[in-house]
């Protein structure tokens, strides 16, 4: 059993809490099989659904979906769901994380980050401080929002006044006949 030590900044201040992880058959799926959920909303533009924990194999995962989205759009808009993000499961794992956010920031035109606690949205305030995409926060139930706001980088996507985009709705109509 290994043990990492985080900090939470709960409503209490900042305390420290023990994450234990175990080496069992299952801790080991879970590392080789990506949790992270990912669907193309529109073209160029992602969503990221994170799971309680992310492990290095979820970043192995997403590159070559991020990576040719940029390919294709020359950058990417991005909805990401952290509402259920607790931790990393090891310090490498958070290291892999950052160094996949450093190699491709520069590509992000806006990042949208679905958040439920506090810290998470302050957070998300100060990377908008050091990173070259707008990054703004939402709260949960609020993700119509958060796709405008995301359509708002780009001028070639066209919305409904409900936000929703252009593509969505042509898309269920050809279905639908």
């Amino acid at each position: 059993m290994r043990t990492i030590w985080g900090q939470d900044l709960g409503q209490g201040g900042l305390t420290s809490r023990c994450l234990d992880l175990q080496a069992s058959s299952n801790a080991a799926t879970m590392e080789t099989e990506p949790m992270l959920k990912t669907e193309i909303v529109v073209p160029g533009v992602l969503k990221i659904v994170t799971p309680e924990t992310l492990y290095a194999n979820d970043f192995l995962s997403l590159a070559p979906q991020v990576d040719a989205i940029i390919e294709n759009y020359g950058a990417i808009r991005l909805l990401i769901d952290a509402s259920h993000l607790e931790r990393w499961d090891s310090l490498s794992t958070l290291e892999k994380h950052a160094n996949f956010v450093k190699t491709r920031h520069a590509k992000v035109s806006r990042m949208a980050v679905v958040v439920r606690r506090d810290e998470q949205h302050w957070l998300v305030g100060t990377v908008n401080l050091f990173f070259h995409p707008e990054v703004r926060s939402f709260n949960p139930g609020h993700e119509s929002e958060a796709l405008r706001w995301i359509g708002k980088a780009n001028p070639n996507v066209v919305t409904t006044v409900a936000g929703e985009p252009i593509e969505r709705i042509v898309a269920d109509i050809v279905d639908r006949h």
